[in-house]
């Protein structure tokens, strides 16, 4: 195997783990609109997981590309696939432009859907914070109380966190 196909195969990976995560991000967002946290934390935990796959596949394919570019005579930094395409002249060219497009589209609509969640947890942080300021502002001028006793004396005491668990 050279090295344009060591490059072809990490992007290829890189595309299916891309895939992943956008099919991640799209149930994530059920999760959040259903405003379930558990899910969203095992969410996290797989995203984490291909993240870290991606780290490692991008290492590789970045020194598959050092040795591409000396094998070319160019530096790293020149190194595109409009270049490789241009002085390699090779039939694999095709599928390396369509793997990068592919590419390309899918990190378009994984921006797009962690954008949107972005936007569904800060409406949801929101609500919350409107609904705690709603039950502090009635319960003003009672007394509230923490623990599992309340004071015998007071008649208006208001229980806001159970001592039981």
């Amino acid at each position: 195997m050279d090295n344009l196909d060591k490059i072809i195969l990490c992007l290829e990976n890189q595309k299916n783990i891309y895939e992943k995560l956008l099919s991640l991000s799209m149930e994530k967002k059920d999760a959040i609109i259903e405003g379930k946290v558990n899910e969203l934390d095992n969410f996290i935990k797989l995203e984490g997981n291909l993240i870290l796959e991606i780290g490692k596949l991008e290492d590789e394919r970045d020194s598959t590309a050092e040795a591409l570019a000396r094998e070319l005579g160019c530096s790293r930094e020149n190194l595109t696939i409009s270049y490789i395409c241009n002085e390699v002249k090779d039939s694999r060219c095709d599928h390396l432009k369509q793997v990068a497009g592919s590419i390309g589209n899918t990190l378009n609509q994984l921006k797009e859907i962690n954008d949107l969640n972005g936007e569904l947890i800060e409406q949801s942080l929101e609500y919350i914070n409107f609904s705690i300021n709603l039950i502090s502002d009635s319960m003003e001028g009672q007394n509230v109380i923490y623990e599992g006793k309340p004071e015998e004396s007071k008649d208006n005491n208001v229980r806001l966190f159970d001592a039981k668990i």
